[in-house]
């Protein structure tokens, strides 16, 4: 997995000298345990925050009085809404949900079995959703996981900025741990789209089989994390974190707070786009050849 360390900076700055096929549940703030039923800024910088804007995007969840305006900023865009994505989604929620339909993409390619030129069609829509800079057209919402996962790594690290830590040890505690998932997360994504290339130079159907294994495996670790050494725990090393563990660390600090951190699972949206079928649904292509169809 190669890490690429990349910041997009979502606020303006005046510098003085942020379950699919595998759900995680909570346990400690170290790790996460598996259900076994599924599938930083310098410290003198000041943070200007564009008027009206503080009072438009201030969370909707937590109490006014458990964490200051500046910081509830960066927790709703995290996870509660953000005015740059599709429909207004929260960044975690679109990073998930940009993920999801990677997901089903791979999943048509496995069942398209009789076609290698499906399969690699099926790989367009998969980069498109990941980067749609790398793919300009295809199936997605145009944001792209990488995307979401660096603002998420971005507002994380501003979100430590804005509140002081003896203010707010939550955030000081678990804000660090959203920001280095999703930076582990965006380096997952590169896997997938590379992965995805090379399924598109496959040459023919035995080629792209074992690659496209690879591929669904990186998509879950990406979104999920993966438990690399078998202890039943997705850990905090580079080599198991994944942007679900953002959202679980996230989800402390609004818990923290009083209040309960608004689902990131898009399964409304992907039940509207028709993914929780794609590629699982008996009328799939290779059901239709069987029977002698197009």
């Amino acid at each position: 997995m190669r890490i690429r360390r990349s910041t997009r900076w979502g606020a303006f700055y005046l510098t003085a000298a942020l379950i699919g096929p595998m759900q995680a549940v909570g346990q400690s703030p170290d790790s996460v345990l598996i259900a076994s039923d599924t599938t930083v800024g310098p410290p003198d910088t000041v943070l200007v925050i564009p008027a009206g804007l503080e009072a438009s995007w201030r969370s909707s969840v937590l109490p006014e009085t458990a964490i200051p305006p500046e910081a509830q900023l960066h927790l709703a865009h995290l996870a509660e809404s953000f005015p740059d994505t599709p429909g207004g989604e929260s960044l975690l929620k679109i990073a998930m949900l940009e993920g999801e339909i990677a997901a089903a993409w791979v999943r048509v390619a496995g069942v398209d079995t009789l076609d290698v030129t499906r399969m690699i069609e099926a790989m367009t829509h998969v980069i498109h959703a990941i980067d749609p800079a790398e793919v300009r057209s295809g199936n997605g919402m145009g944001y792209g996981f990488r995307r979401a996962a660096e603002d998420v790594q971005t507002h994380a690290e501003m979100l430590q900025i804005a509140v002081p830590d003896t203010l707010s040890p939550a955030i000081a505690f678990h804000a660090p741990f959203v920001s280095y998932a999703a930076y582990i997360a965006q380096a997952r994504a590169d896997d997938v789209i590379t992965l995805a290339r090379q399924v598109q130079s496959a040459q023919d159907v035995t080629s792209a089989l074992p690659l496209i294994k690879r591929l669904a495996e990186a998509v879950r670790a990406m979104m999920y994390g993966e438990d690399v050494d078998n202890d039943g725990r997705i850990g905090r090393n580079e080599t198991e974190v994944g942007l679900a563990q953002a959202a679980y660390h996230l989800s402390l600090v609004y818990r923290m707070a009083g209040a309960e951190m608004p689902s990131i699972r898009p399964w409304e949206l992907v039940e509207s786009l028709g993914l929780d079928t794609l590629g699982r649904q008996p009328d799939s292509v290779r059901f239709r050849r069987r029977r002698g169809g197009p």
